[in-house]
């Protein structure tokens, strides 16, 4: 089951697993909202997965 976070914005980072939509949402983060990397914690990122 894949595992999504949604942004905001509309774009939407996908996954296998809870590692690689984090990794991906930073990546979306760091290029459309850098002021945003330092205030989110993967804390935070794990509660706004959702699976599909």
């Amino acid at each position: 089951m894949a595992r999504i976070i949604r942004c905001e914005c509309g774009f939407v980072a996908h996954g296998d697993t809870d590692e690689l939509v984090i990794d991906a949402i930073r990546e979306h983060m760091r290029a459309d909202h850098p002021e945003l990397l330092e205030t989110v914690r993967d804390e935070d990122l794990l509660g706004w997965i959702h699976i599909e």
